[in-house]
């Protein structure tokens, strides 16, 4: 992409968000958005696919060092806890809910958003976020500590489901939400079927490695 167009793709998203601001998700509006960026409703569609792209675009500005750990994220494969990263990882990406929940909420209402979904759409974008988590989890399949049976794609989608349902809930707010984090993927590791060593197994559950035995069949490596 040219200087020109990295500049124009920057003053979309900057529109996107002051529009949104001001109007909210249901009267942000193509034309309107183009209007307060200066350019023809044409070109929106030249730097983003469909009006929800720009969408998590906006949501997704001004969260660099966040975006940064996560393009990271499927080089840390064989590192640490499996259950640990993924804590981290879910945690970090909590502070998208001020910005996610709410356009989450817009799509779920606004059918011409492709909001029939049955996850959350952040959840199951094809890029960004959700792309890396399903890449690392892919790459800690191929090391033998994630169930290799599972999708993983479909399994980062589970993983950002509960996270968003997590932070959308009244009963979690900044203090409590990365203790509820924690809980979510303790119980999510169990149909995981993550070969862990048995230490680490039970720095999770006491128990986990006999449920893990029980469900999948297999012993802990």
């Amino acid at each position: 992409m040219t200087v020109r167009g990295e500049r124009t793709k920057a003053a979309l998203i900057r529109a996107t968000a002051s529009v949104v601001a001001a109007r909210g998700y249901h009267q942000a509006t193509t034309r309107a958005i183009a209007d307060e960026a200066g350019v023809s409703e044409a070109t929106i569609y030249r730097h983003f696919p469909d009006k929800r792209s720009l969408f998590f675009a906006a949501a997704l500005d001004g969260h660099q060092e966040m975006l940064a750990w996560m393009t990271g994220l499927p080089a840390r494969a064989g590192s640490g806890r499996v259950a640990d990263t993924l804590t981290e990882c879910l945690v970090r990406l909590a502070e998208l809910r001020a910005n996610v929940i709410p356009l989450e909420l817009a799509l779920m209402s606004d059918p011409t958003l492709g909001a029939s979904a049955p996850a959350p759409a952040f959840a199951t974008a094809a890029t960004g976020p959700p792309l890396l988590l399903a890449q690392y989890l892919s790459a800690e399949q191929a090391g033998g500590r994630v169930n290799p049976d599972l999708d993983p794609a479909q399994l980062a989608m589970v993983l950002l489901a509960t996270l968003f349902g997590l932070a959308a809930s009244p009963l979690t707010d900044g203090d409590t939400l990365a203790v509820a984090v924690k809980d979510a993927v303790a119980v999510l590791m169990v149909g995981m079927g993550s070969f862990a060593t048995s230490e680490e197994e039970n720095a999770i559950s006491p128990d986990r490695g006999v449920i893990s035995q029980a469900m999948s069949g297999d012993t802990a490596r």
